[in-house]
């Protein structure tokens, strides 16, 4: 547990580097907000990498005392993660591990901060069944691939595939049934849309048939300006 008084301006500095999120890795919890009663406050906990004290996690007799209230010797945690690092599993948290959990996550959190507002793109998901293979399309993959080019405009994305569907290329009506669900689903979640021009750009993730993929472009071949992603996240330009 730590022992120093860490300094407000140096507690501030920290939570803007996190985006007031967890630094483990994988975590990314939002730290001022509840995740069971939603309510807003403080849930961080701030984490030495290299302990204030000798005898503390990953202490020393030379560093600790000069670390104590080093930014760059803290992590921004959330409470399951800060009792992980200190003290469950404290020999699998050495101070390069945990270095390098901080470095990713603020870099991370400075590049979002430095996209510029044109940088904005709708993500659109559609997927559809290719033999027995059905689409596994996320809107969290989706922006890991969209980044640092774009950011997601909205905290969801456009959904427009058949959710959950058991029908497969080779059965008669999956053609109709497909067809018809992507003129539907456009002419009303996405035209008019484009036409109030909310979407000026949109960032395409499709995993279906090729015959529906070149008819979800004849539906949306007006729009402005898209990025188009393919299998394995392969990117065209349109």
């Amino acid at each position: 547990m730590s022992v120093t008084s860490i300094p407000e301006k140096v507690k501030l500095r920290l939570w803007g580097k996190a985006g007031g999120r967890c630094e483990y890795d994988g975590c990314n919890d939002r730290l001022w907000l509840d995740s069971l009663t939603q309510s807003e406050f403080n849930t961080a906990y701030i984490a030495h990498i290299i302990a204030d004290s000798a005898d503390g996690p990953r202490g020393d007799e030379t560093l600790s005392p000069q670390l104590k209230a080093e930014l760059s010797n803290l992590m921004l945690l959330c409470d399951k993660h800060d009792r992980l690092i200190d003290k469950e599993q404290v020999r699998e948290h050495p101070v390069k591990r945990l270095s390098e959990m901080k470095r990713k996550h603020e870099e991370r959190i400075e590049l979002l901060g430095s996209l510029a507002p044109d940088k904005q793109s709708h993500v659109l998901l559609y997927g559809a069944n290719i033999g027995e293979q059905s689409p596994t399309l996320s809107l969290r993959n989706a922006v890991q691939a969209m980044l640092p080019e774009w950011y997601p405009s909205e905290s969801r994305a456009i959904e427009i595939g058949l959710r959950n569907s058991s029908i497969t290329d080779s059965t008669p009506d999956f053609w109709n049934l497909e067809r018809l669900h992507l003129e539907q689903v456009v002419e009303q979640q996405v035209r008019p849309r484009l036409a109030q021009g909310d979407i000026r750009h949109l960032s395409i993730f499709a995993f279906a048939p090729q015959p529906l993929l070149i008819y979800l472009g004849a539906l949306l071949s007006d729009i402005p300006a898209a990025e188009v992603w393919g299998e394995g996240w392969n990117q065209w330009r349109w």
